[in-house]
């Protein structure tokens, strides 16, 4: 994998945690960007294609910077897909959080 430096801060396709600007990251088109750590490791993270609000605090994600989970229920032979988005950074979803609680 090639290994480059990042020119922006983004989410790491692999664990999802935070990739800073200036950081040594590995890059393929196919695989995204990754930190140097987790260039072995497979793709835990689907993001969003589209922008969206968070499921839990409401923010606007955009596309591409969140994590995105599907639910899938059957209810009398009629399948429901229920598709949500969620902030990567889960330190600054819980600080929101907190802020409209207070």
């Amino acid at each position: 994998m090639p290994m480059l430096v990042a020119r922006r801060g983004g989410p790491c396709a692999a664990c999802g945690l935070p990739i800073l600007e200036g950081e040594r990251i590995g890059y393929t088109l196919k695989t995204g960007a990754r930190h140097l750590a987790c260039e072995d490791r497979a793709p835990g993270l689907r993001r969003n294609r589209h922008a969206a609000r968070c499921a839990l605090c409401g923010f606007l994600v955009r596309k591409g910077r969140g994590r995105l989970d599907v639910t899938e229920t059957c209810e009398d032979g009629a399948f429901t897909r229920v598709w949500r988005v969620s902030c990567v950074d889960v330190a600054s979803c819980a600080a929101r959080l907190g802020r409209t609680r207070e």
